[in-house]
């Protein structure tokens, strides 16, 4: 499956020395979940609907190194084909036509640089609150 997304090079490194100053593992997630919302907010504006269950499939999972935005599942199994396109099935080998509908590509086209700010704002709020914390530790 084709892939579009964000990547940050050195995460796996911040978000080591950031435990390790004590910012909890909920507040990298939660960076991480914040951020994704936004792509998924504005994909279920750009979905293609016609009984809405596409848009309604959109959801966000997330890790301490980051989000994903998903749609689809078992109850909506033409996600994929959906977004990307479908030319030919390779079952049957006849052809599908259905043209690419790159909803999310587009919310995070859209939305990338509010996306980057916001995840670093988050970040940066959790790091100052674990420092803050250490200093009323200290004294």
């Amino acid at each position: 499956m084709q892939q579009s997304g964000v990547k940050v090079q050195g995460l796996r490194s911040t978000v080591k020395a950031m435990r390790q100053i004590g910012v909890p593992d909920q507040a990298l997630k939660d960076a991480s979940k914040s951020s994704a919302e936004i792509v998924a907010i504005e994909a279920r504006t750009l979905a293609p609907t016609r009984t809405g269950a596409l848009r309604n499939s959109i959801r966000v999972a997330s890790l301490m190194t980051g989000a994903v935005v998903r749609a689809g599942g078992a109850r909506v199994p033409y996600g994929n084909p959906i977004h990307w396109g479908w030319a030919i099935s390779a079952k049957t080998g006849k052809a599908k036509n259905i043209r690419p509908q790159p909803f999310f590509v587009r919310a995070l086209g859209y939305k990338r640089e509010e996306v980057l700010k916001n995840y670093f704002d988050k970040l940066e709020q959790a790091t100052e609150q674990a420092i803050n914390k250490q200093k009323m530790e200290v004294r």
